[in-house]
């Protein structure tokens, strides 16, 4: 299993060499400051003692409920260069740090330094190719909302809202908890009201980042929901 001493191999000199990325928890290096998106380098483990899984990932930082230090969200693989003599990141193998730190800093911090923006990163999520991205019909009510686009979000919720109105579920916690966040947003959605949503949607990030090891890195912005000419 891939342990905290080989990760620091790569992210500790990447830290040293940007002063923008920072390790927090074991197996992440994040991109700062955060803002809407978490952006993110992850190390994660295989059922191999000697392979190991490089990912970029992106989360967004709003919706209720996420452990930010722990969910994945949506991500891409890393591959090992066409030049490399293997196609597995393999710790045993000794070209592998250097081909890894090759790869994050070409590859991977560019792609994620693109992500510059909530617009950028819907961008990225709704492309479709080399991710796995759970595009739920309520989160998807969520981006419309922090995009400041009512109007999909609005029909998003008349599909949503005969399911909502039934309580089909009602023993199923992880409907529950997707009918508790529309339904959070349901009123000033209907209602065109901005500045309720767009507090609605601060208190859901303050909530995922206050008290934890994220906050001294956490930098609150306005949704592009409370720009006037949206």
């Amino acid at each position: 299993m891939t342990n905290a001493k080989q990760i620091k191999q790569i992210f500790g000199p990447l830290a040293a060499q940007y002063d923008d990325l920072r390790q927090i928890g074991s197996h992440y290096l994040w991109l700062l400051p955060v803002r809407h998106v978490a952006l993110r380098v992850l190390i994660d483990r295989s059922s191999h003692k000697d392979l190991c899984t490089p990912q970029w990932t992106m989360l967004q930082t709003f919706m209720p409920g996420p452990d930010l230090l722990t969910s994945i969200g949506y991500s891409g693989y890393l591959h090992r260069p066409a030049s490399s003599r293997m196609v597995e990141w393999d710790w045993s193998d000794p070209t592998m740090i250097d081909d890894l730190l090759s790869v994050i800093a070409t590859e991977a911090l560019p792609r994620l330094r693109a992500i510059d923006s909530l617009p950028a990163f819907w961008a990225v999520y709704t492309d479709g190719t080399d991710r796995k991205v759970p595009q739920w019909p309520e989160t998807r009510l969520i981006f419309h909302i922090a995009l400041g686009d009512l109007d999909s979000a609005r029909a998003l919720y008349e599909t949503l809202e005969p399911e909502l109105r039934e309580d089909r579920y009602p023993n199923i916690a992880w409907v529950q908890k997707r009918r508790r966040m529309v339904l959070s947003v349901a009123e000033p959605l209907l209602a065109g009201d901005r500045a309720a949503l767009a507090k609605i949607l601060h208190g859901w990030e303050a909530d995922n980042i206050r008290g934890t090891k994220l906050e001294p890195y956490w930098q609150p912005t306005p949704f592009p929901l409370e720009d006037a000419s949206a």
